[in-house]
């Protein structure tokens, strides 16, 4: 991969980005269940970044990406990327991914970019937290993977996040014709959505939360996926996800 005409981030040379968005998103189930309050675009972007990532990288390294490329990327216009370039550039900056310790029942919180840098009319060097690379490099089990397209025309963060969670459950199963079912707790999609707090009535957080998502896998990927409540007396505690290849013949 060449450089982009010398273009440097705190002293070092960034690469090009890889703009081929059928290559594969692949990070550490860890990091996939963590926390994350990232907004739409800022979320989508952080996926690109794992994206260039490849299997032989021992470092994180610092990308260059034109304003244009990323507009097309994802699937917004160049005049708006412009407009809220601050903002997107801000969230990634300043937010973080809180990475749960199972053993000692807490959470590890860990910036996803160390520098982030917009030249305006020009276009974006990132350079990855390099914490995180025990969640992103050298990964050889307990990892999950998926092609960037699949999130890139998702109108929803929690529509990502809750494909990521279901990619997780499934990626190792050959999937039937009649489809797999994957079973989600509501207090696992809250955390993974950053939403304990949010849409506290169960009828809000389907509406808000879990429709959403369902339309826009359905929507964007080669998935169909429908789901059900499941109860504990009368509270829901889960919800049962069917899922199927749209090339299945049914």
């Amino acid at each position: 991969m060449g450089k982009k005409k010398d273009y440097q981030l705190n002293g070092q040379l960034c690469f090009d980005f890889n703009t081929n968005t059928e290559h594969y998103v692949v990070q550490s189930n860890e990091l996939l269940e963590g926390k994350q309050n990232l907004k739409l675009n800022s979320a989508k972007i952080v996926r690109a970044l794992i994206m260039q990532i490849k299997p032989d990288d021992e470092e994180l390294k610092s990308y260059f990406i034109s304003v244009q490329e990323l507009a097309k990327m994802l699937h917004i216009s160049a005049a708006n990327l412009y407009r809220d370039m601050d903002t997107i550039t801000d969230d990634i900056l300043t937010n973080h991914v809180a990475i749960k310790d199972y053993q000692q029942g807490k959470f590890m919180k860990i910036q996803w970019v160390t520098a982030c840098a917009y030249e305006k009319g020009v276009g974006l060097a990132v350079k990855m937290n390099p914490l995180l690379k025990p969640f992103l490099l050298g990964l050889q089990e307990r990892y999950t993977q998926y092609q960037l397209e699949n999130i890139l025309a998702m109108k929803s963060v929690y529509a990502i996040r809750i494909y990521e969670l279901l990619m997780k459950e499934q990626m190792t199963r050959f999937i039937p014709a009649d489809g797999v079912s994957v079973i989600l707790a509501i207090k696992t999609i809250r955390e993974a959505c950053d939403c304990e707090t949010k849409y506290e009535k169960i009828s809000q957080f389907k509406s808000k939360v879990i429709d959403i998502a369902v339309k826009e896998i359905c929507r964007c990927t080669s998935y169909t996926v429908s789901y059900e409540c499941l109860k504990k007396g009368r509270s829901i505690e889960a919800f049962r996800f069917h899922l199927n290849s749209k090339y299945n013949k049914i």
